[in-house]
């Protein structure tokens, strides 16, 4: 046992840690087996014993696996409890020092492999998600501005029907409400929009040996196609790759010497007997580029020989998954802006009129503006409760 490491024994039903502890350090299975579990409700609600009973299963770890690494690593709250079925024993490995972390690394490099397979899993979920947001920002701004248009075309439509009565009461409101100014003012934003792409740092080597072969790339070639299998990495030593998400907008900028490209599908590869695991995007050159080229065969015996490395690759993987993170709250965020800030008056408005209508009888020409106002309400409302639940898809992404 290395003696940056400690062997703790766990009892059946002992815990680990609970969820929502910041813990320092990871953990091997040395022994025995331990299940993750999840709970809605806090241990502080519950209790610890009604909160294990109650949790739901996540997984079971055993012999050789590791548990807690992707939070530790990160630093975050951990998000599932861990507990013992059977006598256990785990080793727990620091991660709240880069230098421990290599040292332990360096006498037991598998456990920097299996660590970078657990974030290989998770950056898959997350970025899958990820890009769904970043898909749903910019068709939730065309269905803002249609919705728009449509709320204007109803209240002319209204005009048309009551002329010459300029002072009718519903027409009046409809004026007055702040649908009105706010489907103005999207129609006047009709500007086409920039989007800038964010640089992910995540450098992984500072220098390349002379027995290593390297390839060069030209501007605009794939180096990884969405949905081929992936079975090779690439470091870059010079120029800049781009990730390309869904939309078109937010791609990621991969442009740190040393930064790593293709590594989700290929750790994922590792972990599986046959490998059927497929490019979860298209990553370009966005630059002439040059990298060293690492066969999904020869991956694991490249970084077991060079545990430095392996160490610098855990922590892009960190730095990646943290920086993703931070882009995806950003979009997020204007996500949530446009719901509540847009589309929720636009549907606040068009409701408020469908209703109103609904309620007049002295023109029979009133029927139509009524309906179309109250169909453009469901679809409103139709689309912003689909958005939520784009959003909601988060709380489903388990490490």
């Amino acid at each position: 046992m290395n003696e940056k490491t400690m062997r703790s024994s766990y009892a059946p039903g002992d815990h680990v840690f609970l969820q929502g502890e910041v813990v320092p350090s990871f953990f091997k299975v040395t022994s025995g087996r331990f299940a993750k579990v999840y709970s809605k409700k806090s241990v502080q609600e519950l209790g610890v014993r009604r909160m294990l009973n109650e949790a739901d299963l996540i997984g079971i770890v055993s012999h050789q696996e590791l548990f807690g690494e992707i939070e530790a690593l990160m630093g975050r709250p951990q998000g599932f409890s861990v507990f013992a079925l059977d006598s256990s024993s785990a080793e727990t490995v620091p991660a709240d020092s880069r230098e421990t972390l290599q040292q332990v690394l360096s006498t037991d490099p598998k456990v920097g492999v299996r660590a970078c397979i657990s974030f290989a899993h998770y950056m898959k979920s997350f970025f899958a998600y990820f890009a769904g947001i970043a898909k749903e920002e910019v068709e939730l701004e065309a269905f803002i501005r249609s919705t728009a248009r449509d709320y204007m075309a109803g209240v002319n439509e209204l005009a048309n029907v009551v002329c010459p009565i300029m002072n009718d009461p519903d027409l009046t409101d409809a004026k007055a409400h702040k649908a009105y100014e706010a489907a103005r003012e999207i129609l006047r934003q009709a500007e086409v929009k920039s989007g800038s792409s964010a640089s992910v740092a995540c450098g992984v080597v500072s220098y390349v040996g002379k027995d290593v072969k390297m390839q060069k790339f030209k501007a605009g070639e794939l180096l990884c196609k969405e949905g081929t299998i992936g079975d090779k990495l690439f470091i870059i030593t010079e120029g800049a790759a781009e990730v390309v998400t869904s939309g078109g907008s937010n791609n990621i900028v991969i442009d740190a010497p040393g930064s790593i490209v293709g590594e989700i599908a290929v750790f994922l590869n590792l972990d599986a007997q046959v490998p059927d695991m497929r490019r979860t995007a298209d990553v370009a050159c966005a630059t002439d580029l040059t990298a060293i080229v690492v066969q999904l065969g020869q991956v694991e015996d490249f970084f077991l020989k060079q545990p430095e490395i392996m160490t610098k690759m855990l922590m892009a993987m960190v730095n990646r998954s943290e920086n993703t993170r931070k882009l995806c709250e950003h979009s997020e965020k204007v996500l949530k802006e446009m719901l509540y800030a847009k589309l929720g008056i636009l549907l606040e408005g068009l409701n408020n009129m469908a209703k109103r209508l609904a309620d007049r009888h002295d023109k029979a020409s009133l029927g139509r503006p009524a309906a179309f106002f109250a169909q453009r309400a469901r679809a409103t409302y139709n689309r912003f409760k689909e958005s939520l639940d784009i959003i909601a898809r988060k709380s489903t992404i388990k490490t």
